[in-house]
């Protein structure tokens, strides 16, 4: 049965662009995995601890988290959801490239519901990446709910 659904050049284009996407989320989660593996703590303990100054102390954590801009706890946060991100889009984009019906729908679920805070981030800080990126989710999800319709049109119509 999927194997007629191969014969949708855009999906298998979608396809490669979501495991594009899946592959550079997850070299970026590697990334932080990487940094979050060579922790800065114990030396910056030994630094307080030659200060003087206590090293469980929540205003030396509060301070450090302000220099850095991230705490560890958001780093972790931003570590797995970028693996999730890798995951799905793996998924996604392997679904599609093999013609499965179901990616599709995962597709259109995942992408479509990320718009809202797409616009969101377009609103808080506009960019013209943010808008590019805005665009193609919005084409994809367009021309995934168009292509289901139309094979649902074809199968009412030349039924097995």
């Amino acid at each position: 049965m999927h194997s007629a659904r191969t014969r949708h050049v855009g999906l298998r284009v979608i396809g490669v662009l979501k495991l594009i996407s899946g592959a550079t989320a997850l070299l970026v989660g590697i990334g932080a995995f990487r940094f979050l593996g060579h922790d800065p703590g114990p030396h910056a303990e030994r630094i307080i601890t030659h200060l003087g100054l206590d090293p469980n102390n929540h205003v030396i954590h509060e301070a450090i988290s302000r220099i850095t801009g991230v705490s560890r706890s958001q780093l972790r946060t931003l570590e797995v959801g970028t693996f999730f991100y890798a995951a799905l889009h793996t998924i996604e984009g392997t679904g599609l490239i093999l013609g499965y019906h179901w990616a599709e729908y995962l597709v259109i679920f995942a992408t479509g519901s990320l718009i809202p805070f797409e616009i969101y981030e377009m609103v808080r800080r506009f960019t013209s990446i943010r808008v590019g990126l805005f665009i193609v989710n919005v084409a994809i999800v367009i021309y995934l709910i168009a292509t289901l319709k139309r094979d649902r049109r074809e199968r009412r119509c030349h039924p097995n």
